[in-house]
This record gives structure tokens, sequence and C-alpha cells, in this order.
């Protein structure tokens, strides 16, 4: 499912399910990053992996040159 985070862009959710465990004992913080900035972030309370709750990205036009709505 992808929600609109600002004309042109699309927000892609990420599942609280752990990549690296599989565990679904998640809970969501902000978080520092390496590049000194803050983020939610879903962490696995089994093994602390950490992973960003949704990205960002560019909307693909559709085929006919439109942007989606």
């Amino acid at each position: 499912m992808a929600l609109t985070a600002h004309p042109g862009y699309r927000v892609i959710p990420h599942p609280p399910l752990c990549p690296d465990c599989g565990s679904g004992d998640i809970t969501t913080a902000e978080v520092d990053t390496t590049d000194g900035l803050r983020e939610a972030a879903h962490i696995c309370t089994v093994c602390g992996a950490a992973w960003p709750v949704a990205c960002i990205a560019e909307q693909l036009p559709l085929a006919d040159g439109q942007a989606r709505p």
C-alpha cells in the first residue's frame, strides 16, 4: 500500500516483521542514522535489528506520460 507524501512522491511502508530473524515482536522509535539525521524506525526486540518505517520514492509516470493520481 503506497501513501501520498507530496505530489510526485509516494510513501512505501515497511512491514513490522523483522527482516533478520522473522520476529513480529517489534517496537517503533526515533533513531539516529549514520548521516546525522533522525528517522522513525521499526526495532526488533528479539535480535535488535532496525529498519525504516517507510521509504519515500518518486512516483513513476503512467504509460501515457501522465503522473499517477
